[in-house]
């Protein structure tokens, strides 16, 4: 069968080769090769084992191979095997709306409630003095404490990833997380 249009003909299953945007015979992307190898070094698989799962679970030798269904496979099973995925603490709050974009008048407006709470948790995870967050705040924002929601937001960006670095290194040296939130001397942001 084939579709034809003008005076050519195109076979039906060469339309499915170029990318729509929902092709799944598609290569990967470099992020999505990227995510599997973080998800490879959370499990602390060895490149054997790392290799067969590929191998059982999306039939390739690489990630360089892997199509997006067969990624979707792969981090189905490195979910069953424990991978949680980027967040740190997965059942624990995290921020639930998109980036503000650049130039939009939202982000003017007055940090919100739910990024306060959010900034809270993430200093007490850190175990931060105030002094060290103001200096943090005024590096990144240029102010002490984040007054709008553009400011909160990159202050939680950056919090965020500060923690995920730590509990990657906690990880990689066999380190027990370290819970600061158990300690004294933490920042409130509510006054």
């Amino acid at each position: 069968m084939s579709l034809s249009r003008w005076s050519y003909t195109i076979p039906i299953p060469l339309l499915f080769l170029f990318d729509l945007g929902y092709n799944v015979f598609m290569k990967i992307g470099k992020k999505k090769k990227a995510l599997v190898h973080i998800a490879k070094e959370d499990l602390g698989l060895d490149e054997e084992s790392y290799r067969q799962i590929l191998k059982a679970v999306a039939g390739v030798e690489s990630s360089t191979e892997l199509t997006r269904k067969g990624f979707e496979k792969v981090m189905t099973r490195f979910q069953e095997m424990g991978f949680k995925g980027l967040l740190l603490h997965p059942y624990h709050p995290s921020p639930k709306s998109r980036l503000i974009p650049a130039g939009s008048p939202q982000g003017e407006e007055s940090i919100t409630s739910s990024q306060q709470d959010f900034l809270t948790y993430l200093l007490r995870e850190l175990g931060w003095t105030e002094a060290h967050y103001q200096g943090f705040c005024q590096r990144i924002i240029k102010r002490p404490n984040p007054v709008t929601k553009r400011d909160g937001q990159k202050i939680i960006i950056g919090l965020m990833a500060i923690l995920r670095k730590r509990a990657l290194s906690s990880k990689r040296k066999g380190l027990p997380s370290h819970h600061p939130s158990l300690e004294g001397d933490q920042v409130s942001l509510h006054q």
